[in-house]
């Protein structure tokens, strides 16, 4: 069973009763002592039986998971995100444990993640690949989202494009990605603009944008997109 750091702080708040166990190495724990939290020192291979709940901590939520499954302990938690997402909830107030699956890796980390919360990314184009890429967008935690697009769901987009289902056919496409993707983080703010770029909108779209993404289907549109994110040194991305 999984708990947020968000979730756990409720618990401590409410006067839940539940054991906390850290399963660090003493380096781990030493460099990354846990804030307001009380919790006795095990490792892997001894979990103390307990009648209360048990919340079991590793350093990245990981460990533990495995720990819980393999050892098949019915009463425990797993800390999601782990010891560096409960210091970091500590301190900055934000859980980013939603995201732990990546900030585990050491090319994002937690401070690479705080830099996709914080980016805006305008994506241009709604069709096959505009609608596969703004999820993966929205999933790893992109803060700011513009989205550019004048067309219609129509029932031949619903093979390749699978943001859409039968029930939105014939609206616009940038009004129901708004609405599927703010299900999928609902932090997120997400601006739509139901027009296609062109020579005199274009800079207005990408102006305060870290990354603009080309998914558009026609070279006219495409060598505005290079002009404008040139223009506006900008860097662009597109595919196809």
């Amino acid at each position: 069973m999984i708990l947020t750091p968000q979730e756990l702080q409720k618990w401590i708040y409410e006067g839940k009763s539940f054991t906390m166990v850290d399963i660090r190495p003493e380096e781990h724990r030493a460099e990354f002592p846990l804030t307001n939290l009380d919790a006795s020192v095990s490792d892997m291979n001894s979990i103390p039986e307990s009648q209360k709940v048990l919340v079991l901590i590793c350093q990245f939520g990981i460990v533990t998971e495995g720990i819980i499954i393999e050892q098949e302990l019915n009463n425990a938690y797993s800390l999601l995100g782990g010891a560096l997402a409960w210091i970091e909830f500590q301190s900055e107030k934000k859980d980013l444990s939603q995201w732990s699956r990546q900030t585990v890796l050491p090319e994002i980390g937690l401070e690479g993640q705080k830099k996709l919360l914080n980016a805006t990314v305008v994506i241009i184009g709604m069709g096959g690949l505009g609608c596969s890429v703004v999820q993966s967008l929205i999933s790893t935690g992109i803060g700011h989202l513009k989205i550019i697009d004048g067309d219609n769901v129509e029932l031949s987009n619903l093979h390749r494009q699978p943001l859409f289902g039968l029930e939105d056919v014939g609206q616009p496409k940038v009004k129901v990605a708004k609405e599927k993707l703010e299900k999928l983080n609902e932090n997120a703010t997400i601006e739509i603009f139901l027009e296609y770029l062109d020579k005199g909108n274009g800079l207005s779209f990408i102006h305060d944008a870290d990354v603009v993404i080309d998914a558009t289907d026609n070279i006219q549109a495409r060598q505005l997109i290079d002009r404008f994110s040139k223009d506006a040194n900008i860097p662009m991305i597109y595919g196809g």
